[in-house]
């Protein structure tokens, strides 16, 4: 296998939220001011077996660089042989790239981990074969429109595919963590792709999850009143295309709501001044505090407590405090 520097390693310092100090932390806090990031790497192998969420083997051992950092367990080798037994392997001859994990279908996890890794050979893309699971929710298709794969090849669950030469860009950080130059380069290229201008950022956006299926806030319209007394906008996503989400999001100044995979759109509000995550208190998760730090955008979290119908905190719907809420009213203004 050969190996290219794509993005040197780095240490990078981040800005503390707004409230840091108001912030639930375990012994190992999950808000991090200072990462390393190590080196990332496009690796080109030839006759490796590609699995339909990303997973690369070859010689009887799984390509750690395909393994995505979250996965702490390995357990991919029995999969490979079974497919193979059953003859389940797709032949692609042609160069072929692999750039996504089993979180793909996921809106955060394509447009912040697979995109830049695509993002990282767009050069060469004319010349290659896109490998992607057979099922893919439609924002995927239209992101990859801005680029131009020589073409896209659907994996089936039940399937392998034997790659004569795979190009495998690695993720660009470890999950959840972003690259400042990555993430402001590739949000700049896919809004000129999108055909969208500079504009300045005046709009105020609360993205409601109002009808999500959870992790929800059964008190949001008491929430929104308040935020709508200071301007904001209730936005539901899921209503809106893609270039339609790039154009509110780079057109936003301050932007808040409960926490959810549309604020992934931060990458394209290069002049927005504040984000206000509201999160389950027991979600210890830095992904936005992450991203809005690489976009220079100031960040608040508002924990809230949860009610209890789902175990899972992340999924858990949650009850706001509107009293500590309006504690940030100056900040929200």
């Amino acid at each position: 296998m050969k190996k290219t520097v794509v993005y040197e390693s780095e240490t990078i310092t981040r800005r503390a939220p707004l409230n840091y100090e108001e912030i639930s932390q375990s012994e190992e806090p999950f808000i991090r001011l200072e990462e390393t990031l190590p080196a990332c790497y496009l690796c080109e192998l030839s006759n490796a077996l590609v699995s339909p969420y990303g997973i690369v083997f070859k010689n009887g051992r799984t390509i750690q660089e395909s393994v995505y950092s979250m996965f702490t367990k390995n357990n991919n080798a029995l999969t490979f042989y079974k497919k193979l037994l059953l003859g389940k392997v797709k032949r692609v001859s042609e160069d072929c790239v692999i750039a996504h994990n089993a979180y793909y279908d996921n809106y955060y996890h394509w447009t912040t981990e697979a995109l830049p890794r695509l993002f990282s050979i767009r050069e060469k893309a004319p010349s290659l074969t896109l490998l992607l699971h057979e099922k893919t929710p439609r924002f995927i298709d239209e992101y990859l429109r801005f680029f131009s794969f020589r073409e896209i090849v659907r994996v089936k669950d039940d399937e392998i595919v034997w790659a004569k030469k795979l190009w495998l860009p690695m993720h660009t950080a470890r999950g959840l963590a972003h690259r400042l130059a990555v993430v402001k380069q590739l949000g700049n290229w896919i809004r000129s792709k999108a055909g969208i201008e500079p504009q300045k950022a005046t709009k105020k956006l609360f993205i409601s999850r109002e009808k999500a299926k959870y992790r929800r806030a059964i008190n949001e319209a008491e929430v929104f009143q308040l935020f709508e007394l200071l301007g904001y906008e209730k936005i539901y996503l899921e209503e809106l295309t893609l270039s339609d989400q790039i154009q509110l999001f780079a057109s936003a100044n301050k932007i808040a709501g409960i926490h959810g995979a549309g604020f992934s759109n931060l990458l394209y509000s290069s002049q927005a001044t504040l984000l206000t995550d509201i999160i389950h208190h027991e979600h210890q998760q830095d992904a936005f505090y992450n991203l809005a730090d690489a976009m220079n955008i100031n960040y608040l979290r508002i924990e809230c407590k949860g009610t209890g119908k789902e175990s899972y905190c992340g999924t858990d719907d949650i009850i706001v405090d509107i009293k500590q809420l309006d504690k940030y009213h100056s900040l929200l203004t």
